[in-house]
């Protein structure tokens, strides 16, 4: 063994980040060692590209892209599924910097997939690419064994992290206007109240700055260091001995070069379809690992305001983007919303004159998946991927209540629409994977009874010094963005790894 720390974490996505900085800043002394496939990007460590000038962004995502780093995405997108257009709106769905899973997946009978499953390998992970939505989970969302003041507690502090923004109602200019419009049309007994979406996004000097991986590392090496980022460096497997993680392969991807390092805890937060992938080159195989697979549904369109919402007629309000949500509830089991996109700090790439963007906007819904067991990612014994790690298959289907839930989303994007101007096209429900929100792979659970990979604090069960993070630990069925509760379950756990880390030490 060439090296020894107190807790390996391997990926440094925003779950990744929130386990280091939360055991750095409870033990300052940790010795923690944090590994990513991917590349260092432009723009420091961890910092979105959004925030980046348009050389870097663009440099950034081209580096980001796996095993199509450096091609652009046109190319990149040459050999997709069939049935999938490679047009300028696929483009969107399928954003650049990430890679495909399979580009063109083999589906077995009845089966709907998730042709778009994509993922992004650089440092910071997904997080320097997501949209910053940071909804708080809603009724049936939540995780049912967990304390609802703990929960709270957590998303609370998740939010501090993320340095999440948000604005009360009633608003102010046209998000207000849209937000009433919202309220008349969807608004009812037992409803989750229509709102202003959450965004972790702040203003700065009167420019938006997107919260990235490197908002939740902070100062990080200053204040623990004992901290240590090492990119472009494969975790091959967890090392179990007698029963125990006790350290992991490591694979340099420039050299090629295997080394093993030991650790005290080993924390898996690889992503949605990687953490059960380590897991299961570890040897680590709970019945439960890769089943329970669920993306929500995304139905989305674009749309123009009629004269009455024209943003003319309104007063700029400076530091608000004016995303009006429509929240889960167990009686309407979707989110929804509006975006007015004139002034956005969102780089859409769309090629409009300026009249008719001044009236467009954005209208997403998302869907809860009904949870079944044999929805599920697959890991062969014989055949590998890019990296050298067992290859991938996804088992993916939809049921009647899918199909219900899927038909009933473009109904609402069509009446979000008619409460303010008109559609600029029929409201289609996006290529299966495209949302990037893969949950239950790695799920935790209040009992180890074979339903469940890791507990509640997310310690695998049976394999003491195992931890597992990301958007696959979520047990239950959403249609928010995960990353909020993702974030927050992360420091819950972490909190639980450091007072072992004090304890031993």
């Amino acid at each position: 063994m060439s090296d020894s720390y107190d807790v390996v974490i391997i990926g440094s996505g925003p779950a990744g980040a929130t386990y280091a900085r939360t055991i750095g800043d409870a033990v300052p002394g940790a010795r923690i060692l944090m590994v990513e496939v991917g590349p260092a990007i432009p723009g420091g460590r961890g910092e979105h590209t959004q925030n980046l000038t348009e050389p870097e962004r663009i440099a950034a995502q081209l580096l980001t892209q796996g095993p199509e780093a450096g091609i652009e995405r046109a190319k990149a997108l040459a050999g997709i599924a069939d049935g999938f257009d490679p047009s300028l709106e696929f483009r969107q769905t399928i954003l650049p910097g990430l890679f495909f899973l399979d580009p063109r997946p083999q589906l077995g009978p009845g089966e709907a997939g998730l042709s778009a499953a994509s993922m992004s390998s650089g440092v910071g992970g997904m997080g320097i690419h997501w949209g910053t939505s940071t909804p708080r989970p809603q009724q049936s969302e939540r995780i049912p064994f967990l304390p609802a003041a703990e929960l709270d507690t957590a998303l609370t502090h998740a939010e501090r992290l993320l340095r999440v923004s948000t604005w009360a109602t009633p608003g102010a200019g046209l998000g207000e206007a849209i937000r009433r419009e919202l309220v008349a049309e969807f608004d009812g007994p037992g409803l989750a109240p229509i709102g202003f979406m959450p965004l972790a996004i702040q203003w700065q000097d009167g420019r938006p700055h997107f919260s990235g991986t490197g908002t939740i590392l902070g100062d990080l090496e200053r204040t623990a260091p004992g901290f240590e980022l090492r990119a472009e460096t494969l975790a091959q497997r967890v090392i179990v001995d007698g029963g125990r993680a006790t350290g992991v392969v490591l694979q340099d991807r420039r050299t090629e070069e295997v080394t093993e390092v030991r650790a005290a805890h080993v924390v898996v937060c690889a992503d949605g379809l990687r953490t059960p992938q380590v897991l299961f080159a570890s040897g680590v195989r709970p019945t439960a690992l890769g089943h329970y697979l669920n993306e929500h549904f995304q139905v989305g369109a674009f749309g123009f305001l009629n004269d009455a919402f024209d943003p003319a007629r309104f007063e700029p309000t400076p530091g608000r983007i004016g995303y009006v949500h429509v929240p889960f509830s167990d009686e309407r089991p979707m989110q929804g919303g509006v975006i007015p996109l004139a002034g956005s700090p969102y780089r859409l790439g769309l090629e409009l004159d300026d009249a008719a963007a001044s009236r467009l906007v954005a209208i997403p819904w998302y869907g809860a998946k009904e949870i079944q067991f044999s929805d599920r990612v697959e890991f062969s014994e014989s055949e590998t991927d890019s990296y050298g790690m067992p290859k991938m298959i996804i088992r993916y289907s939809h049921t009647e209540r899918d199909r219900e839930t899927i038909e009933q989303l473009k109904q609402n994007a069509a009446r979000s629409a008619a409460r303010i101007g008109v559609l600029g096209e029929p409201p289609e429900l996006a290529a299966g994977g495209s949302s990037l929100h893969y949950q239950g792979t790695v799920r935790m659970g209040a009992v180890n009874d074979g339903t469940s990979v890791c507990d509640q604090y997310l310690r695998v069960w049976d394999v003491p010094n195992l931890y597992v993070g990301g958007n696959g630990v979520i047990p239950t069925a959403t249609a928010a963005n995960p990353t909020l509760t993702t974030v927050a379950l992360a420091w819950r756990a972490a909190r639980t790894l450091a007072a072992e880390l004090r304890h031993v030490t």
